[in-house]
């Protein structure tokens, strides 16, 4: 959503999650320089993400030529072609400004300052309950509009919830943003807010980014929800996703591990807590389940992951 509000303006030209870190890089790749072959690859794959979407990146070899033509056989790190990318994609769409909307950038947010220093940082903030909702959901998202993805990943997506987990992962991407708070680059905003006060809450977004706001930027459709099928002629924010767990979707058992791992950022951001007198029961189901899922998790995305131990350091223990 909100990638599509900055796409809005003309002078910004959001692209598909790219997952370039974290997936296709990773800190280790920093100095490291590419062979002819392989920096063509790496571009066409970008090209192949941006055209196709994420969970289509086989037939990337199609772009070989306009890489090759791009690149023009020069010496590349994987962030030169990377920024290539950005660049080039975006003065074919008219823009300056490139704005990549991989939720995942989080917790890359000190690579990507150290090597885009004139980058700015957009991070959006939601009830963690929500979250659960969504990310509990999302294997649904291929019968709700998007049909594109194949049920490969909605199968990864239905053994990549478990309430710990998600839980786990908003805890660690808060923090990993807390890090910043001090840093003119990096603006937050909470998702609560956006939709109550779109106005007001994009102006001062366009007041961080140093853009001229335009009412434009808030006609979007409202699609990629994974609680409601998508609405493609209708267009602005629908406040009604605003604590929507309240109205069902997760047990009181996810809520309750939801809310004893991630009770001290909720208190940050103001989340009020449900109250429980007793332990929801099936909390023991929950935690009896969490290896299982948490298995068979892993093995489903070992293809998605550059690095494995700087994920397990940045998304897990938040190192």
């Amino acid at each position: 959503m909100m990638g599509r509000i900055l796409n809005n303006h003309s002078d910004i030209f959001t692209f598909k999650e790219l997952h370039f870190f974290g997936q296709l890089w990773s800190s280790s790749d920093k100095e490291k320089v590419l062979k002819n072959k392989e920096s063509i690859s790496l571009f066409s794959r970008l090209l192949c993400i941006q055209e196709f979407g994420i969970f289509n990146q086989d037939s990337f070899s199609q772009f070989n030529m306009k890489s090759a033509s791009i690149l023009q056989n020069n010496r590349h790190t994987a962030l030169d072609v990377f920024s290539l990318f950005l660049e080039t994609s975006s003065q074919k769409n008219n823009s300056s400004i490139s704005c990549d909307q991989t939720p995942r950038n989080v917790f890359y947010i000190k690579e990507i300052l150290e090597n885009f220093p004139n980058a700015k940082i957009v991070n959006m903030v939601r009830d963690p309950r929500d979250v659960l909702l969504s990310q509990k959901n999302k294997w649904k998202r291929r019968y709700l509009g998007a049909s594109n993805i194949p049920f490969k990943e909605a199968l990864r997506s239905y053994f990549n919830y478990h309430p710990i987990t998600i839980s786990k992962i908003w805890n660690t991407s808060i923090n990993s943003a807390k890090q910043f708070k001090n840093d003119s680059r990096v603006f937050s905003i909470k998702f609560k807010d956006l939709l109550s006060d779109s106005e007001k809450q994009t102006q001062n977004l366009c007041d961080f980014l140093g853009l001229d706001f335009s009412e434009e930027m808030l006609k979007v459709p409202n699609i990629g929800s994974s609680t409601s099928v998508d609405k493609r002629i209708t267009l602005g924010l629908d406040n009604s996703k605003i604590g929507k767990w309240k109205s069902g979707g997760i047990s009181k058992s996810e809520i309750y591990i939801c809310q004893r791992i991630c009770g001290d950022n909720m208190g940050t951001f103001q989340y009020k807590k449900k109250i429980f007198k007793f332990i929801p029961l099936f909390v023991i189901f929950q935690f009896f389940s969490f290896p299982i899922k948490l298995s068979i998790s892993f093995i489903l995305n070992l293809h998605r992951i550059k690095n494995l131990k700087e994920v397990i350091k940045k998304r897990i223990l938040n190192l």
